[in-house]
C-alpha cells in the first residue's frame, strides 16, 4: 500500500507538508526536531548519537547563552546598601526590643540591669556578661540617651538585612563571637564594654566576607564601614570595634571555607568556639579575677 507522503510517518492520522531535511520524510509538529540547518525526524536524529542540542518545534527555546545573574549574596548586599531591604526579622527585632527595654529599666532602676550584664573589670567570673555586655547602656536623661539611641539606630538599619542575608543560626553566630570578642578586646584593655559597637561592626565586617569577590560591592561597603567607624571612635571604645569585626569575619570565614575544604560540619563551629573560649579566658585573667 502506498502511503500518503503529506501524512506524518509516525503518525499516519496527522497531515504535515514539512518534510525532514535529512531523509525527506514527512513529520508532524510534534516529531519535527529543529537542528542548525532546516527540520529532523527522531530517527535520524538518534542517528546522529547526540551530537548536536536538539530542540522539539513544538517547545521551541532560543539557543542563547543565559544572562549570568547576580548572586543572592550580592543581591541582598545591594538592597542593604539602597536602604530597601525590608522589615525586621526575628532576632534583630528581639536585640533591639531587650536593648530598648533594659535602658528603660535601667532609666527606673539606678542603672540595675548595667550592673548586672555590663562586662565590667573584676566581675568576669559572671561570664555570662561577655554576652550581655552589648545590651544595656548606662541609662541617663542626658548625653547617654543621644548615644544609645545612635546605636540602635545603626543597628535598626543594618542588622535585619545581614539577619536576611546570613540566615538566622549565622547571624546569631557572627552576633555571639563579635559580642565575645569585643567585650574581650575592651576588657584586656582595661574598659568597660558596653553597647552595641562591637556586633554591629562584627556584622560589617561578615557582611564584607560573603561579598568579597564584588570589588563594587566590597568597596561600598567599605566607605559605610569607615563612616560607621567615625561616629564610633567619636564616641571611644576603639578595641571593641577591632574585636568585633575580628570575631565576625573570623567565624563567618570559617563557616564558609569549611565545606570548601571537606571539614566536618562541626569542625568551624568547634574552633570558633575554642577562639572565643580561649579569648575570654585572657580577659578574665587580665582582669585579675583568676590568679
Amino acid at each position: 500500500m502506498e502511503t500518503d507522503p503529506s501524512v506524518c510517518y509516525r503518525h499516519p492520522g496527522r497531515q504535515s507538508w514539512v518534510l525532514c531535511q535529512r531523509c525527506g520524510r514527512t513529520v508532524c509538529p510534534e516529531c519535527q526536531i529543529l537542528a542548525p540547518v532546516g527540520v529532523h525526524c527522531p530517527e535520524c536524529v538518534a542517528e546522529t548519537a547526540g551530537g548536536v542540542a536538539w530542540r522539539p518545534a513544538s517547545n521551541v527555546t532560543p539557543l542563547v547563552k543565559p544572562k549570568r545573574r547576580s548572586g543572592r549574596a550580592t543581591r541582598q548586599a545591594r538592597s542593604l546598601l539602597s536602604g530597601t531591604g525590608g522589615p525586621l526579622r526575628s532576632v534583630s527585632q528581639t536585640v533591639i526590643v531587650v536593648y530598648a527595654a533594659l535602658f528603660l529599666v535601667g532609666l527606673l532602676t539606678a542603672n540595675l540591669p548595667f550592673a548586672w550584664l555590663a562586662a565590667i573589670p573584676g566581675s568576669m567570673w559572671q561570664v555570662w556578661r561577655f554576652v550581655t555586655a552589648p545590651l544595656v547602656y548606662p541609662a541617663s536623661l542626658s548625653v547617654a540617651l543621644l548615644f544609645a539611641a545612635l546605636s540602635a539606630v545603626f543597628f535598626y538599619l543594618t542588622a535585619p538585612q545581614l539577619e536576611r542575608m546570613l540566615g538566622v543560626r549565622r547571624f546569631l553566630a557572627v552576633l555571639a563571637a563579635a559580642s565575645v570578642v569585643g567585650t574581650s578586646g575592651m576588657l584586656l584593655s582595661g574598659g568597660v564594654s558596653f553597647g552595641l559597637t562591637a556586633p554591629l561592626f562584627g556584622l560589617f565586617a561578615a557582611l564584607l566576607v560573603e561579598v568579597w569577590s564584588d570589588q563594587r560591592l566590597r568597596t561600598q561597603i567599605l566607605v559605610v564601614t569607615g563612616i560607621n567607624l567615625l561616629l564610633a571612635l567619636a564616641l571611644g571604645g576603639l578595641p571593641a570595634i577591632v574585636g568585633g569585626m575580628i570575631g565576625g569575619a573570623g567565624v563567618l570565614y570559617l563557616l564558609q571555607v569549611g565545606p570548601a575544604r571537606g571539614w566536618k560540619p562541626r569542625t568551624p563551629v568547634l574552633i570558633a568556639v575554642a577562639g572565643c573560649v580561649g579569648i575570654a579566658a585572657l580577659a578574665i585573667l587580665r582582669t585579675g579575677v583568676v590568679a
